[in-house]
């Protein structure tokens, strides 16, 4: 069985308060550099790559050198999805890593002009000796265009000299500056949750088809947008990968989802649609 992609929440502590996103109880933590080597050897058989994100903001993590060694020595391809604040700061650190495939910046949590322009200049920078996508995302719009008036995408628009894409900026969801650089934006999407109104009991979700995800302290779950752990499958640092994938539970929503049939209640109270989300499953 191989997955498209992992997520690994090296941490659930994040340096932002945004409104956007959604509040949890969980216990505030970072996993250590020796739990995260356990955990990419055992995920290694089944993906080759992950992203370092659930909740938390990664590049707070206090060993994120280490982390993304760790990444280099088994060759795994590394996803970064952050807030920014932190890149200026980390630059050397991840010039150094060839583990990185791609970098997502939620520009949506920037308000400070200033900020913006320290992140162009800086993956400039970095991308000089170690490539990779980047992807300025947009996702909390309340109506389906985004406005060009945007401080933000305008100060990347005059940054990449793409004044040319406006008309695409405004009516695509997916725009592409060059090569290795993409904004994407869409509408802000509601997070799962018990406390949501009940949709439905039918549908599909490539939860444990295309992904899974593994929490802070250890705990799998099937689906990256499950950060209350709601779902828990079982802690990796307490069973083996194998034991909690190939699980009576675990096969059990995998079946069921192929059937078009959600078994667990976190799942009927979750509007996301995968279809519309296709960009998110391959950059």
């Amino acid at each position: 069985m191989k997955f498209k992609k992992v997520y690994i929440e090296i941490t659930n502590i994040c340096n932002k308060n945004c409104s956007f996103c959604i509040k949890d109880s969980r216990k505030k933590e970072e996993m250590s550099p020796l739990k995260f080597e356990h955990v990419i050897k055992e995920i290694k058989q089944y993906t080759n790559y992950i992203y370092l994100h659930v909740k938390g903001e990664p590049l707070l993590h206090s060993h994120i050198d280490e982390i993304l060694s760790i990444c280099d020595k088994y060759k795994i391809f590394v996803n970064i999805t952050t807030n920014g604040s932190l890149i200026e700061k980390n630059k050397d650190i991840l010039k150094n890593h060839k583990c990185i495939r791609q970098v997502n910046i939620s520009t949506h949590s920037i308000s400070n002009i200033e900020d913006i322009k320290s992140i162009l200049s800086s993956i400039d920078y970095i991308r000089k000796d170690n490539n990779f996508y980047t992807v300025y995302r947009y996702w909390t719009l309340k109506d389906s265009l985004l406005l060009i008036d945007n401080e933000v995408i305008n100060e990347i628009v005059k940054y990449y000299k793409i004044d040319d894409k406006l008309k695409a900026i405004q009516e695509k969801d997916n725009i592409k500056i060059d090569e290795y650089t993409y904004i994407n934006k869409d509408l802000e999407f509601e997070w799962p949750s018990l406390n949501n109104k009940y949709y439905s009991d039918t549908g599909y979700c490539l939860g444990l088809t295309s992904h899974f995800a593994i929490l802070s302290n250890g705990t799998v779950v099937p689906c990256c947008l499950d950060v209350e752990g709601k779902i828990p499958l079982g802690n990796i640092f307490e069973k083996s990968l194998k034991t909690i994938l190939e699980s009576d539970f675990t096969q059990d929503i995998v079946n069921n989802f192929k059937n078009n049939k959600k078994i667990c209640e976190l799942c009927k109270h979750c509007s996301f649609n995968y279809k519309k989300y296709i960009f998110m499953l391959y950059y």
